[in-house]
């Protein structure tokens, strides 16, 4: 496709556009870079990836995919009507976005073939992504996400894409199981009418087990349907009220209806590059996750720093938490590609990030640059004095002696934060500033650890299986099964390491965050490393939330944790802790922290962040 191809694709898919959505003068804006951050925040300027000129057919059809998701939205759905119908509980607003998501592209679809080829294209590449075709177990995806799918199956009839087929066999009988007075086949009669579709969708959700608010379409089996349904509730989002977290809920929770188009915008732009394995490789090997076996554990928190304002942190149990290599949760044709698909993406910002590197080297091996003292007694002959000495012989000859500048033996451990809030652009800047951080590190002599901290599953997992056969014990503690991922252990060379970074861009990798207990698992690991200052920066973009935890403890049980823990290293350890915070103030938090308004300005407080410390010294 030469370069005026290119702009008439782009002119033909705006009219198109424009014809479906009603709009004449809806402005449509294309971008090689542009990632959507979850949400639609204005429906009458459409974002679109920027077609290429060597694109083959399944990227064109992609990019169709996504403006034909937009114009379904905006000529078939009422922002207003759609937010009077909104829900305290995140779990049914996901759920209901999903519906109504699927209302819209079912309108397009069960009329134009050409866009239902063209959103199966979009559901085919995000299925792909989130790994939806190797789900062993209902748990494995979002009850949102798959309500979406199989609501749009069912309304249709229209086959979906094959990397779908499992999570349709998991759901759909669940979810027809539990369906009461409503069914899809009546959602498709009301398909033209927002507020009837909405009042269904609800009555739908309630057959689910999930809290909706009360109003006029509350029937009486509500109360009866729930009690039935308690030991499903695991399988489908959080029930419990957790008002303070819906926002987040909302950012992390992919498949939300009115994320659902970004989300479509997203896919694409992220599987342009989906077909390349170019990538040179590494050998499949970590050279250590064995850290200096000779020397005693770090000490545990005393009760001091394990205190908060509603008594001690503890946890319901770890029997189901996972400590993982990188590259134990993809296969290496897959980490291939996703660094392939990191480094396609950043491509013009990592000239940036590589020139802060070597500003930030270039500072580093000046203080360890060894120097000469002069004017010595005894050592070394200073030639240049000679000549001096020659032409008058009366002039004592003259020494210099050699001094090495002080510097200590030194590791870093970069800890990111790899919750759900994180994806897309800020995940991958931050997984490439890091490798290019560790690799300025590697060339001076500074070992550097990099690891991501996260949850295996959303609203609990196991953990909370195991809470709910327990018959719910008030106050469990962390009620989730946690997931801490080594990226690059110390001792591994950074061009072994560096495909793994490119696991962040992975769907389904990215969770729920409990940083408390991921900055005790960060330092444990650095304190038994026998170098002699130790260093430990954290990347982060929210405050800790898992709504698995938060709705059956106190409100601040994750974040007084994550206080104590940080009181802790800093008081109580001879580590040296720093954080980063992308849009969220984490100066409340840490002694030493910058807090960032965007993802691009990672690169250069990471810098900024090393360069002071070392500096210090």
């Amino acid at each position: 496709m030469s370069e005026n191809k290119t702009e008439q694709f782009k002119h033909n898919t705006t009219a198109v556009m424009r014809a479906m959505s009603h709009k004449n003068d809806l402005d449509v804006t294309y971008s090689e870079l542009e990632t959507p951050n979850g949400e639609i925040k204005n429906l009458n300027r459409p974002r679109l990836p920027a077609p290429t000129p060597d694109m083959n057919e399944k990227k064109r059809n992609l990019i169709r995919g996504c403006a034909d998701t937009y114009a379904l939205k905006i000529a078939h759905h009422n922002p207003d009507k759609h937010a009077q119908n909104a829900q305290n509980n995140a779990g049914a607003q996901a759920a209901l976005d999903a519906l109504e998501q699927a209302r819209c592209d079912s309108l397009g679809m069960i009329t134009m073939d050409g866009v239902g080829k063209n959103l199966n294209a979009v559901l085919e590449a995000k299925a792909i992504r989130r790994g939806y075709n190797d789900i062993r177990n209902r748990e494995d995806i979002p009850l949102a996400d798959a309500l979406h799918i199989v609501a749009r199956t069912e309304i249709t009839g229209i086959a979906p894409p094959p990397s779908t087929e499992k999570v349709i066999e998991h759901w759909r009988p669940w979810i027809n199981e539990r369906l009461k007075n409503i069914d899809f086949k009546t959602l498709k009669t009301l398909l033209h009418d927002q507020d009837a579709f909405a009042a269904a969708s609800k009555n739908m959700l309630r057959s689910l087990n999930l809290e909706v608010d009360p109003d006029g379409d509350i029937d009486g089996e509500n109360e009866s349907e729930d009690q039935e349904n308690l030991n499903d509730e695991n399988s489908s989002p959080d029930t419990q009220d957790n008002q303070q977290n819906n926002e987040q809920e909302q950012s992390e929770e992919p498949s939300t209806g009115g994320d659902e188009l970004d989300e479509g915008e997203s896919e694409t732009d992220q599987s342009f590059d989906m077909d390349l394995d170019d990538i040179m490789d590494d050998l499949n090997h970590d050279e250590d996750s064995v850290m200096n076996d000779g020397n005693p554990p770090p000490p545990g928190r005393s009760a001091d720093f394990n205190e908060y304002t509603e008594g001690l942190y503890t946890v319901y149990t770890t029997q189901f938490d996972e400590e993982i290599n990188a590259e134990e949760l993809a296969d290496p044709i897959e980490l291939e590609r996703l660094r392939n698909l990191l480094d396609g993406q950043l491509s013009n910002h990592q000239n940036i990030i590589t020139k802060l590197a070597n500003r930030l080297q270039r500072k580093l091996m000046a203080r360890q640059r060894r120097s000469w003292t002069f004017d010595m007694e005894e050592g070394i002959l200073d030639a240049t004095r000679l000549a001096g000495v020659i032409a008058n012989p009366t002039v004592p000859l003259t020494f210099k002696q050699e001094t090495e500048t002080p510097f200590k033996d030194t590791i870093v451990t970069l800890l990111i934060d790899n919750s759900g809030s994180m994806r897309g652009r800020p995940i991958a800047i931050a997984a490439m500033t890091t490798d290019i951080i560790a690799q300025t590190l590697e060339r001076c002599g500074i070992k550097t650890e990099i690891l991501g901290f996260t949850t295996r599953t959303w609203k609990g997992g196991k953990s909370r299986e195991l809470w709910l056969e327990n018959n719910r014990p008030e106050h469990p503690g962390r009620l989730n099964d946690i997931r801490h991922i080594i990226y690059k252990s110390a001792n591994a060379p950074i061009r072994r390491a560096r495909k793994n970074l490119g696991l962040m861009l992975k769907e389904g990798i990215l969770k729920e965050n409990i940083d408390g207990e991921a900055l005790v698992w960060a330092y444990n690991r650095i304190a038994r490393r026998p170098e002699e200052r130790k260093i430990i920066l954290v990347i982060s973009d929210g405050a800790p939330v898992d709504d698995s935890t938060l709705s059956v403890n106190p409100s601040n049980i994750l974040e007084m944790d994550l206080r104590s823990v940080i009181k802790w290293i800093e008081k109580g350890t001879h580590a040296e802790l720093t954080a980063i915070g992308i849009g969220h103030d984490v100066t409340s938090y840490y002694e030493k922290a910058i807090t960032i308004s965007d993802a691009n300005e990672l690169a250069e407080a990471l810098t900024k962040q090393l360069t002071e410390l070392f500096e210090e010294r």
